[in-house]
């Protein structure tokens, strides 16, 4: 603001007090002196408020007339409440209070200035006005009104309890008189109680009033004219140009002497009297004033002085009858006084020829008179004034002389100092060298020692003045300075240890006696640990602080002014010291300061640079300017710069420090400072430095080390010295796990992309490629790993001796690849290295493998190799190809990603530019035909050759991928059927380029490419287009009514001869419609024969065969087409039997095999084939007839029989057809066709004419051969039509045919059931039901028995049984007995058919069939109407000659895999009944430990018998019966199950607990470790083992012994399963008891090596670290995580306590890998299912996850397996066993306990009806029925599924 408002502000609050000074009076006696005290405290906080917060002039002018208006109330209310508070004996003393707190006030206000009087602190001040008025009003609540004022109110109860409380009882009656304050008599009083109010009008007109006014006002004025309101207001603008550093200090001290001469009035008013006192004041100061003013004129020097201080003192005394308001007038008289000494002095410096005084201080800092010393005789004179000071010392005037005694000496020279602080030493002589107490001296001397002390202190708190100290000890003379103590000095002064270390660094910094000196240094070496601490105080000294050129001037004498070879200060001091500047002052503010004292650095002898670089610490050496002056004190300068010597000697010696584990100073700034010289440096020598040969490991200190160096070097200076790393060393395993090191720190701490170098691959490289690939190189390029160097040194390690060199380059590319692979791949390919060793070969393979396989960074490798080595690029798109040609798709997206597919076409061998243009040309990157011509132009016959090849490979791939079985994938991308055409027209047309064997060949492969692709062909009839250069096509109406045709077909509406015979109307007709009806009816079927291999249902497959066949037969097919459907069958005929597509070709030729003769080149290829002579032996025989009798035509005897099915293994001997001599009698085949073909188009809308046609042609002669037929090709595969076929022969009424009928149908059923092939396809035991179901219908359905003769069906069962054939007999005589409901003389309750009945419930019951075996049964009885649970079950097998039985009783089994398991593991495929019936007496038992012997010997007296079975349980028998069963089932399988358990548990402990404990020394430790875990393990191993069977066991002879003892009408079964169920669990634990203790024995026999070399350690080797020598060594131990790691001493408690866990009776869960003793199946020990919650049970969708993949592994096996492999699943640790077994524990350990287990169940169906042996269906039935019984959402679901399946 300008001056003019500043001034107008400053002046508006005078108009403010003066308003609150006139309504003073209104508002005290209006709110009382109280509340006039709270009004004026609230204007002033409005008022400053508004100043502190104010923004514009107008607020701020606005606050400051507020506080004026406060301050004028409260100055008027001030002293009127303290007078009349007060005691009447101190009213005169207590008004001055009012004053006192107004300069107090102005003092504090100054003061505060000193700190807040900055642009932006400034508010601060009113701020604190306002909590002080705050406070003000808050405590003016507690305080008292004034009695005067209450009495004034007539308030006289309120004033007498106020005066009371204010003075003493009482007092009340004296509060009446007010004194008057210009009056001396304190005690008078007023006349009246009740004071008359005056107002300001009444006092300006009251005669009385007059003259006191006017005396006042005449004061009043005399002091504003005395100028004091100018001092206050503007005292700091005039002083700062007067004085301009110490303007403020000025008017603070001004305020100073305010607040100081307040007191006097307090003493004066209550003597004197304010009358005298103010006349007196007045008189004096008129005369002082005017000799004041005639002393300055008349230049009198001694005049003016005197009378300025009479004029103070008679002011003092005159204004304290005002009540102090004399202290307005003494800053303006202090500040003429102030002017007078300066007139003064510049009179007698004129007058002596003394220099200017205007530049006086008490620092060395500026210039003083100590540097300018007076004359001889003035400094005599000043010395004497000196003495005499000190000699007149007193209580009064010690300050005063103390004063004048150090202006004297400050203004005359540094000699007049160092004589008075002498003279205060000699002085004080006695006090300090005396112990006495001070009260024992004089009070001179008392005196004098305070000054030395003070002075002392002074010196000893600036460095610079110390010095004086040091020039007055040292020079001084006497004993006493001589012979000066100076600890004793300090202690006697009582100096702090900074200021003691402030004196001795004085001391030590120039020569001085010797003596004094090492006082000095013993000084510092003892408190100088203290005195950095108070160093490190702010401030250091009471309210003093050392300035930054005091810091400078100690740290100088320290560390610099001392002998240059000598140091005073230990290493650690030195940084100590340095450091605590640094903290307190700022790095910046004293760098320049260290700078100067490093370069001048006193140092011990023989202390290199390193040593005191180290000395120093990374914290002071981080300044790259510090270590540059550390290097000047060396002798290091711009003029004698670093050489490379110096250089090296430096980094080697600090890189022994930080081998050596020593902290370093900071290496960074030291290199950075090494660099500031302009010379040029050998930085890679520096790196090269560390090629020492005895560095192995790499340290943090060393690493630190080197990336300081590598970070900081100059980057400019060629080479850099990253390039010391990229040089061959010495020691190249350093080398590398330094760059190992360096490799694995994070980006942010060290890349080597920081420093020079060469990149593999920059966003530059990649400018003109796509963004993605941009985007790549832009990720790719900051990596630490893109470095070309560094793949230098590591391809030219990589070829080195030492395997230990190539194991660490391995490592560290196995690291990069994870970081980066295409880093490693794209330096490895850029390394200028010619030649290639097998580390670079190897990774570079395995790199292009995994980009070629779709790595995400793809295009950038693949871009960037292209660009580096196009060669390298093509070749690995050929070797990947040859690896696998299915990537050729991969290949061409690429190439097509690089635009490189022209590069990619000319790539050899033809083979695979030829794939690479097919499949290009497919997605239309390529015209093919011109591709190809262009080709056959430049390279002939050669590259028409290698399409014949190609072609060739392509059709083979795809025939091998239809015939396979399961369906194998192609190993080769499939050509469309139109790039086959544009490759065979090339062929064709170039045939002239071809020799005539290539010519052949191309018409070869041209008739596989039209078996393969059908629809390259035209079928059309009487077509002569060449096939192969087509591609046949039709509508879509045409395909749609081919397609219903097939419908109607497949769903049997019109029978397959009608198709032919439409076939052949088409073929004949003359239509162009009908031929392309004809040629996709043709089409349709070459199309399916792809489909047949893989999942084809086995009726529409055999209606396909027949119809296939049938073409041939009925001469469908022609030519070509004919060639390509004999392949088709003859491709077929080469699978394996059980195959889908052995069966199509086996059923297709069985159509036309009567024209086989026909064919000779057929004949002779189906010779050939193996699997056919196994199948149809009889037909083999036929055609080796026709080939070597061509003239017979038809030599097949009766071989039509059993065709098929026959066997050299008669199992059944209960059906036994009858047996007829002679030949079968065959028509002509003109006749025979006839036949068949009425037979084949018999329906029943033609039904009549059938028949009569049939009777016209057919003779009894050849009634048998028809029969055959009739039986074996129609009614076996065709049940829905046994009625129609039944119909027909009673229509034909030929007895002697139905007989044959019979007859073929029994010869049928007989081989079918001994036949190998039923035993193992579910299709053909389909054919064999239909067999039995048409027995049945045309005999007992007809109320015709069979001949016991023929067929017995009881015996049938039991054979079935005894052989493990139920599979097949049971299905077939269910089918046979099933249309009894329509007899009327075998429907129940026929005795015999009763009889068969029972024996299947016997059968149902007690056999533990499968499902679809009971199913069977249960139809059976439901068709029959008869209820299966009141049939009454036969004893047959179970009470049968145990020699006649087809399984041994169990024996004492040693080995595991006997043991039985309900039924699982017999005779595969079929569940088989438990071998029940006492034993005979040759079973004795077996040999068993005597531990086990008494386990089974208490198990007798455990056994239970359940009260509610009464009155049973009393009974000795029966509960003998029961001990017995229990005992015979325990001894049957605990050894075994012992024996395995203990064998697995016991080698898995020796394993764990032998790694474990391989360092743990204590033998009783490792004993106890390893029998908690085997006793645990195997006590778990056998209960899981000995459950299921020992369940099924104790059923069995349970049954057996309570038979024998009688009670086996009494006890039914769900007795003997509450028995098993009560007794199993102590069955069990005896077994898991058995194998506890054995394992005990079995552990300490495997560990007795262990424990005696633990023994013999702490014998011979007691204390020291062991190693179980039987332990191997491995290192794999080191890379556990801290928990897992050995530890050499021992165990740790961590896993000690896994063992200790073993110890605790936690709950049993299924194990994650079940047992492997258990056949298809996992125990549930515990059936409640888990809460979902616990660990270890999966969710939905892991568990399907899981399944799959143990289905896809199952499946697999399966596969793999030979078909008759039954026994391979027998073996306990077979995969099968292992894969069932998980997927059960799946089941039970899957999260939804409803949801999982069910969608298991129908995957297993499914599986059950697709795969192809019967092994598999044996294992998935198996595993469905284990889930059946744990589940039983599943059984019921399951019964639902096979109820409609299509198979068993």
């Amino acid at each position: 603001m300008s001056e003019l408002t500043f001034s107008v502000i400053t002046a508006i609050f005078t108009v403010g007090g003066l308003t609150g000074s006139l309504v003073a009076n209104l508002v005290m006696d209006k709110w009382g002196r109280k509340g006039a005290t709270i009004i004026s405290a609230l204007l002033t906080a409005v008022g400053a408020g508004l100043m502190g917060i104010g923004t514009s002039v107008g607020v701020f002018g606005l606050g400051r007339f507020i506080i004026g208006l406060g301050s004028g109330v409260g100055i008027c209310v001030s002293p009127v409440f303290l007078s009349e508070i007060a005691p009447s004996s101190i009213s005169g003393t207590v008004g001055v209070l009012t004053q006192f707190g107004i300069v107090l006030g102005i003092m504090t206000t100054q003061a505060m200035g000193l700190r807040f009087a900055t642009p932006t602190q400034w508010r601060v001040v009113f701020f604190f006005s306002f909590l002080l008025s705050a406070g003000h009003i808050l405590l003016s609540y507690i305080a008292a009104e004034s009695p005067v004022w209450l009495g004034n109110r007539g308030r006289q109860d309120d004033r007498k309890h106020v005066c009371n409380k204010l003075w003493v009882p009482g007092a009340s009656d004296t509060a009446d008189s007010d004194s008057d304050p210009l009056l001396d008599n304190l005690e008078a009083r007023r006349e009246n109680s009740q004071v008359m109010t005056i107002t300001v009008p009444k006092l300006l007109v009251a005669r009385e009033m007059r003259r006191p006014l006017a005396i006042i006002c005449l004061a009043m004025a005399a002091q504003q004219l005395s100028g004091i309101n100018a001092v206050l207001y503007y005292s700091n603008a005039i002083l700062s140009k007067a004085l301009p550093e110490l303007g403020p200090y000025v008017s603070l001290g001004i305020t100073i002497v305010n607040v100081i001469m307040t007191f006097p009035p307090i003493v004066l008013i209550e003597r004197v009297g304010r009358q005298r006192l103010l006349a007196i004041s007045s008189f004096g100061s008129l005369l002082s004033l005017f000799a004041v003013a005639f002393g300055l004129n008349s230049g009198w020097v001694i005049l003016p002085s005197v009378a300025i201080l009479t004029f103070v003192i008679f002011m003092s005394g005159g204004e304290a009858g005002k009540e102090g308001r004399v202290f307005y007038v003494f800053g303006t008289i202090l500040f003429v006084l102030m002017f007078v000494l300066l007139r003064m002095y510049n009179a007698y410096k004129t007058a002596t020829g003394a220099g200017s005084v205007a530049r006086r201080s008490v620092t060395p800092s500026r210039l003083s008179h100590m540097d300018n010393p007076p004359s001889t005789n003035i400094h005599t004179i000043v010395k004497a004034q000196i003495v005499f000071l000190l000699s007149t010392l007193t209580e009064d005037n010690f300050e005063r002389n103390q004063i004048e005694i150090r202006s004297l000496s400050e203004q005359h020279g540094i000699d007049t100092y160092l004589h008075f602080i002498r003279r205060l030493i000699v002085h004080s002589q006695n006090r300090l060298t005396s112990a006495a107490p001070p009260t024992s001296f004089d009070p001179s001397a008392s005196l004098t020692f305070r000054l030395l002390v003070q002075e002392t202190q002074r010196l000893a708190r600036d460095p610079f003045l110390a010095d004086r100290f040091r020039e007055g000890i040292d020079k001084g003379e006497g004993d006493i300075f001589r012979q000066f103590d100076l600890g004793r000095f300090a202690d006697r002064i009582n100096l702090r240890p900074l200021e003691r270390l402030v004196l001795a660094s004085s001391i030590i910094s120039s020569p001085t006696r010797r003596e004094l000196a090492n006082q000095a240094t013993s000084m510092i070496h003892n408190e100088f640990e203290n005195a950095l601490i108070a160093l490190g105080h702010n401030p250091s000294f009471d309210h003093a602080d050392l300035s930054p050129n005091q810091i400078t001037k100690l740290l100088t004498s320290l560390l610099c002014d001392v002998h240059a070879d000598s140091t005073v200060l230990e290493p650690s001091q030195v940084k100590g010291l340095i450091t605590a500047v640094q903290t307190k002052y700022g790095k910046d503010t004293v760098a320049p300061v260290i700078h100067r004292i490093l370069l001048n650095l006193s140092l011990s002898p023989n202390t290199s640079l390193v040593d005191l670089l180290l000395q120093l610490g990374p914290d002071i050496t981080s300044d790259a300017d510090v270590v540059r002056s550390l290097l000047g004190r060396y002798g290091i300068t711009d003029a004698n710069p670093p050489r490379d010597h110096a250089l090296l000697e430096t980094m080697t010696a600090l890189s022994r420090q930080a081998a050596e584990g020593k902290p370093l100073c900071d290496v960074g700034a030291l290199v950075r400072a090494f660099s500031s010289f302009n010379v040029n440096l050998n930085w890679p020598s520096v790196i090269k430095s560390f090629d020492k040969p005895d560095r192995l490991g790499v340290d943090t200190a060393t690493l630190k080390l080197l990336i300081a160096v590598l970070l900081n070097s100059p980057r400019e200076v060629k080479p850099h010295a990253v390039a010391g790393f990229w040089e061959v060393w010495s020691n190249p395993l350093y080398q590398l796990r330094l760059l190992d090191a360096l490799l694995s720190l994070p980006a942010d701490t060290f890349n080597f992309v920081q420093l020079p170098g060469q990149r593999i691959v920059t966003v530059d490289d990649v400018a003109i490629a796509s963004p993605t690939i941009k985007s790549l190189a832009a990720n790719v390029q900051g990596h630490t790993w893109n470095s070309l160097e560094l793949f230098e040194v590591l391809v030219r390690l990589a070829d080195s001796d030492s395997i230990e060199i190539r194991a660490c380059v391995r490592d560290m590319l196995d690291k990069a690849i994870k970081i980066s692979a295409e880093l490693v791949h794209m330096g490895l390919l850029q390394v200028p290295e010619e030649s290639w060793n097998e580390i670079r070969l190897e990774y570079s393979r395995k790199l292009l493998a995994m980009f070629l396989a779709g790595h995400p960074n793809h295009q950038l490798v693949f871009m960037r190799i292209w660009q580096i080595e196009p060669t390298y690029l093509t070749s690995a798109f050929r070797d990947f190809y040859e690896e696998n040609p299915l990537n050729i798709t991969r290949i061409l997206d690429v190439a097509q990603d690089l635009k490189i597919l022209e590069a990619l076409l000319d790539v050899r061998p033809f083979v695979f530019a030829l794939d690479v243009a097919a499949l290009a040309s497919r997605r239309e990157y390529l015209n093919l035909d011109k591709w190809l011509a262009d080709n056959v132009a430049n390279h002939g016959g050669e590259f028409l050759h290698s399409v014949i090849l190609f072609l060739e490979s392509k059709m083979e791939s795809e025939k091998a991928s239809r015939i396979s079985d399961p369906a194998v994938e192609s190993r080769t991308m499939s050509l469309s059927p139109n790039t086959i055409t544009i490759m065979l027209r090339v062929l064709r047309n170039n045939s002239s380029s071809m020799d005539e064997g290539d010519i052949e060949f191309s018409r070869e492969i041209r008739d596989v490419c039209l078996q393969v692709h059908p629809r390259l062909m035209s079928l059309l009839p009487g077509n002569d287009v060449e096939p192969g250069f087509t591609v046949v096509s039709y509508s879509a109406e045409i395909e749609a009514e081919v397609d219903a045709i097939y419908k109607q077909m497949y769903d049997e509406n019109i029978t397959i001869n009608e198709v032919i015979a439409m076939l052949q109307r088409h073929k004949d007709s003359a239509n162009s419609r009908d031929h392309e009806i004809f040629s996709c009816m043709l089409h349709f079927l070459f199309d399916e024969y792809k489909f047949f291999q893989s999942y084809y249902p086995a009726r529409e497959l055999a209606m396909t065969g027949y119809l296939f066949g049938s073409l041939i037969q009925n001469q469908l097919l022609e030519n070509i087409p004919f060639g390509i459907a004999i392949r088709y069958i003859l491709d077929a005929l080469n699978c394996p039997p059980e195959t889908n597509l052995f069966k199509f070709g086996l059923q297709a030729l069985g159509q036309f095999e009567s024209r086989l003769p026909e064919w000779q080149p057929i004949c002779a290829a189906l010779v050939n084939i193996p699997q056919l002579a196994d199948v149809r032996p009889d037909l083999i025989a036929n055609i080796h007839q026709a080939v070597t009798n061509p003239s017979n035509p038809d030599p097949r005897g009766d071989g039509f029989v059993t065709r098929g099915y026959s066997s050299d293994l008669v199992v059944f001997s209960a059906i036994q057809p009858d047996i007829f001599d002679g030949d079968v009698e065959i028509p002509s085949e003109e006749q025979s066709d006839r036949i068949l073909f009425i037979v084949n188009n018999l329906a029943p809308s033609n039904f009549d004419a059938k028949v009569t046609e049939m009777r016209d042609q057919f003779d009894d002669v050849h009634a048998r051969w028809f029969a055959n037929y009739l039986v074996d090709q129609r009614v076996s595969i065709e049940p829905n039509n046994h009625g129609l076929y039944l119909r027909f022969l009673d229509a034909l009424d030929r007895p002697k045919l139905l007989a044959w009928i019979l007859q073929e149908t029994v010869v049928k059923a007989a081989a079918m059931l001994n036949s190998e092939r039923v035993l193992q396809s579910g299709s053909e035991r389909n054919t064999l039901k239909n067999v039995g179901s048409w027995l049945g219908t045309i005999t007992l359905a007809r109320d015709r028995p069979i001949l016991h003769k023929n067929l017995s069906f009881k015996d049938l069962l039991t054979e079935g049984y005894e052989s493990g054939r139920l599979v097949v007999a049971i299905p077939f005589v269910c089918k046979t007995l099933e249309p009894c409901v329509k007899s009327k003389v075998f429907k129940p309750p026929n005795p015999w058919l009763m009889a068969v009945i029972s024996l299947l419930a016997e059968l149902y019951h007690f056999a533990e069939l499968k499902l679809n075996l009971k199913f069977e049964i249960e139809v059976l009885c439901k068709a029959l109407d008869i209820d299966l649970d009141t049939v009454e079950v036969t004893t047959i097998l179970r009470h049968r000659p145990l020699a006649d039985s087809g399984l041994p009783l169990p024996e004492y089994v040693l080995d595991i895999n006997t043991i039985p398991m309900g039924g699982d593991q017999t005779v595969p495929g079929e569940a088989q009944l438990l071998p029940l019936g006492p034993a005979s007496a040759s079973d004795s038992h077996r040999a068993v430990g005597a531990h086990i012997e008494a386990i089974l010997s208490a198990l007798q007296l455990h056994v239970l018998v359940n009260p509610q079975l009464a009155p049973l349980n009393v009974n000795h028998a029966f509960k003998r019966a029961i001990q017995m069963a229990v005992d015979r089932a325990v001894r049957e399988i605990i050894l075994p199950v012992v024996e395995r358990s203990v064998t697995i548990a016991g080698i898995s402990t020796r394993e764990l607990v032998a790694k474990d404990f391989v360092t743990e020394a204590n033998e009783d430790k490792l004993r106890h470790a390893g029998h908690l875990m085997a006793k645990k393990l195997a006590g778990s191993l056998a209960l899981v083992t000995c459950k299921e069977p020992l369940k099924s066991n104790l059923a069995t002879h349970l049954r057996q012994f309570l038979t024998d003892h009688g009670f086996a009408e009494l006890v039914p079964e769900q007795v003997v399963q509450m028995i098993v169920a009560d007794n199993l669990p102590i069955a069990c634990s005896a077994i898991e008891k058995a194998a506890m203790e054995r394992a005990i024995s079995d552990i300490d026999e495997g560990f007795a090596a262990s424990y005696d070399a633990r023994r013999r350690h702490r014998e011979l080797r007691n204390g020291q670290p062991f190693w179980d020598p039987s332990a191997p060594t491995s290192n794999f131990g080191a890379n556990l995580p801290d928990p897992l790691r050995i530890r050499s001493s021992g165990l740790q408690s961590l896993q000690a306590g896994v063992y200790e866990d073993f110890a605790s009776d936690i709950k049993r869960r299924i194990a994650s890998r079940p047992s492997s003793t258990m056949s298809f199946t996992t125990p549930a020990l515990y059936p409640s299912s888990p809460p979902n919650d616990l660990p270890g049970f999966h969710s939905h969708g892991e568990a399907m996850e899981r399944f799959s993949a143990l289905t896809r592994d199952l499946e697999a096996i399966l596969l793999q397996l030979p078909l008759q492999s039954h026994e391979s699943d027998s073996s306990p640790n077979h995969d099968i066993r292992m894969i069932v077994g998980q997927i059960l524990v799946l089941a039970n350990e899957a999260g939804e306990r409803q949801r999982t287990p069910l969608m298991m169940s129908q995957k297993i169906v499914q599986l059950l009806y697709k795969t192809p042996s019967q092994l598999g269906r044996d294992v998935y039935v198996a595993l469905l029925g284990r889930l059946c019984r744990q589940f039983e959402d599943v059984e019921r679901e399951a019964i639902t599924w096979l109820l409609y399946a299509e198979d068993e």
